[in-house]
């Protein structure tokens, strides 16, 4: 409550120094919030509830919201491109998105849902880089809020028929007969915002279009709230769907190897990181189906990893695209010649993004992998082929870049300046920091 009053301050602070000041109470704020991981069976105030699932979200939200700010200080703040409105509506999207994630309402779960989208558009229509940042803001609108309505209408009619709209009450009723239609209709808005394969045209579109504060905050926060919203509603119906279930998995999966032979093909940095998400979110969605808790854990751990790994290879990539004005795979390499530190960064967060240790990703796929052989044996085909073209396309990504020759224009990229490497260091460092338990590491400083 403490952390959401304060927020209200940094709204209307509009001084010289609103910048930093902004910057610093997120990173403050995120660092105050880790005593919330030792959250036992959940904290429950007025219409807000806190538990393990959401207070690990809201503190990905607040770093992740810090970071934006990081990584636009040169594009934003030194060009002085409308620093105010930018700064306030990183805010007001980290504000959105943490009540979003703590909220126990049904419908105030909905409103926060569908509000987030506004700052995600103004991030896109205002600081995006192409014109045809309007079509990738249309298609984002269009897919999220048509697939919304069906979600409207399931939780009007769920709380007409038992006249509350309390998440913790509808736990202890447990209702029986969530057939086909109902799961459809209240999850299609969470698989759209995943994405899942076949809903994930939009995701593309928007993360080439998005500056690059628009694209980690996608990346990192926004996909999550699908993840989120599955794990809520899978923990307060109970859906009985038989086979459709099954051919939501596969579905998931074919999504996820199609994407990746997808993402060796592309010579756009920004688009094979996106297509890359559309597999790892496909494979967290299965975690949850599969309806092990060893699932369930490797897909929380994974949507924290995934957040931080894929937001730190976007800003890796803008800071090639600064560097450079191309974000063509083609026009790079050698790079390793002249930024040597630039080229370790990228190296570590490629290894996160195809699960080798000794990072968290790890972990989270390894989890996965073992719910995914427990739910049907039928599905260690997918699995090695995920696994293989996961590690071809990150590599591939990675010595394109950075090995062979030497472009003739490449001795114009400069050594990183500090706020550059900072900027990286602080995603490298808590996927290496979790994959010890956290929550014994607040315990120690709290």
């Amino acid at each position: 409550m403490g952390i959401l009053f304060s927020f209200f301050f940094l709204f209307f602070f509009n001084k010289k120094w609103n910048w930093e000041l902004r910057f610093w109470f997120i990173m403050i704020f995120s660092f105050l919030f880790m005593k919330n991981l030792m959250v036992d069976g959940g904290v429950y105030m007025y219409y807000f509830y806190l538990d393990y699932v959401s207070s690990i979200l809201v503190l990905l939200s607040l770093w992740t919201s810090g970071l934006m700010l990081l990584s636009s200080y040169y594009s934003v703040k030194i060009n002085n491109n409308k620093i105010v409105y930018f700064s306030f509506c990183v805010l007001m999207l980290c504000f959105v998105i943490i009540l979003f994630f703590v909220v126990e309402n049904l419908l105030l779960f909905y409103l926060f849902f569908e509000v987030s989208l506004i700052p995600t558009l103004l991030l896109i229509l205002g600081w995006g880089y192409q014109p045809e940042r309007l079509q990738a803001g249309m298609y984002m609108m269009l897919y999220t809020v048509s697939a919304s309505l069906p979600l409207l209408l399931c939780i009007l009619m769920i709380g007409y028929r038992e006249g509350i709209y309390s998440m913790n009450m509808f736990m202890l009723l447990w209702l029986n007969d969530m057939n086909m239609f109902w799961f459809f209709g209240l999850l299609l808005a969470f698989l759209v915002k995943l994405p899942m394969y076949f809903f994930h045209l939009w995701l593309p579109k928007a993360h080439v279009e998005a500056p690059i504060s628009g694209s980690m905050i996608l990346a990192s926060v926004l996909l999550k709230l699908g993840g989120y919203g599955f794990m809520r509603f899978l923990m307060l119906f109970n859906f009985v769907v038989g086979d459709y279930m099954k051919l939501l998995v596969v579905i998931c999966l074919w999504g996820g190897i199609l994407t990746s032979i997808i993402c060796v093909g592309q010579s756009d940095m920004k688009s094979l990181i996106a297509y890359s998400s559309i597999g790892h979110m496909g494979v967290m969605l299965v975690g949850l189906l599969s309806g092990f808790i060893v699932g369930w854990e490797g897909a929380l751990l994974m949507m924290i990893s995934h957040g931080l790994c894929s937001s730190g290879l976007f800003c890796a990539g803008n800071l090639i695209y600064e560097k450079m004005n191309s974000r063509s795979l083609y026009l790079c390499g050698g790079m390793i010649n002249f930024n040597p530190m630039m080229s370790l960064f990228m190296f570590l967060l490629c290894i996160c993004n195809m699960g080798a240790p000794p990072f968290v990703s790890l972990m989270s796929e390894i989890m996965l992998y073992i719910s995914m052989y427990m739910y049907s044996f039928i599905l260690l085909f997918f699995v090695i082929i995920m696994v293989f073209m996961g590690g071809l396309y990150n590599l591939l990504f990675y010595v394109v870049l950075h090995h062979g020759q030497i472009m003739s224009f490449m001795k114009v990229v400069v050594v990183m300046k500090s706020s550059e490497s900072l900027l990286l260091v602080l995603h490298i460092i808590p996927l290496l920091v979790f994959i010890l338990n956290i929550g014994y590491m607040s315990k120690v400083v709290f």
